[in-house]
């Protein structure tokens, strides 16, 4: 009798160690609880000054090119254009400039703009831009370049074709390679235009040399 006493009770307490061994299994496999949440950020900067660019010429005409002028297998190098690039501020302003290829589909890299292409689809030729001679607010300054959007900077030497995939901004003439502010910037920009070798475009009419770029001022 005792036996069979002892026999239920321990029977009786295993039902509420199942349902608890249970619970603590289905806890494990449940996912864990995720957040309904999720925040959003709006940032920006209002700057009180405002800057603007420009150009001593906003056109360089490399008149007409003969096709029999042009070099068979490398790229005819045309007169090259030095204008001034100006950015004037109301006050001393952190800028970068930024250039946009208004014919990327004729141009072949990020440093070569284009200039149309053939009836045939061929494209033309380019140019590259460089800069030069960089005074802000009467000091020498140098030409400073950003290809992650500002974060880092390195030099702009003279012979570096002006990319459209990076940004342009100014350092002192001496110390660290970030920007500076400064009201009134003037650079020289030479524009050197070249036409393609003349084995891979074919020219039977007259076809416009037609390229165009926009440059647009950053606030940084």
């Amino acid at each position: 009798m005792t036996f069979t006493q002892s026999a239920k009770s321990i029977s009786v307490m295993k039902t509420p160690i199942k349902t608890l061994i249970a619970c603590c299994l289905i806890g494990s496999f449940s996912p864990a609880f995720a957040a309904s949440t999720v925040d959003l950020t709006v940032k920006g900067l209002i700057v009180p000054s405002a800057c603007t660019p420009s150009l001593s010429a906003s056109t360089v005409d490399v008149g007409r090119v003969s096709v029999k002028d042009l070099n068979q297998d490398t790229k005819t190098q045309l007169t090259p254009t030095t204008l001034t690039l100006s950015v004037n501020c109301l006050s001393p302003t952190l800028f970068a400039m930024k250039a946009t290829d208004n014919r990327a589909d004729s141009s072949i890299t990020v440093s070569e703009f284009g200039v149309g292409k053939t009836a045939t689809g061929e494209h033309i030729g380019g140019y590259i831009l460089l800069l030069d001679n960089a005074i802000a607010d009467t000091a020498t300054v140098l030409p400073i370049a950003s290809v992650d959007n500002g974060t880092t900077w390195s030099r702009q030497w003279n012979d570096d074709a002006w990319a459209t995939s990076v940004l342009l901004s100014i350092k002192a003439a001496s110390g660290a390679l970030i920007p500076i502010p400064a009201k009134d910037t003037q650079m020289a920009l030479s524009v050197n235009p070249f036409i393609n070798p003349a084995k891979n475009v074919t020219i039977t009419e007259d076809t416009p040399i037609d390229g165009s770029a926009t440059i647009e001022v950053k606030y940084l």
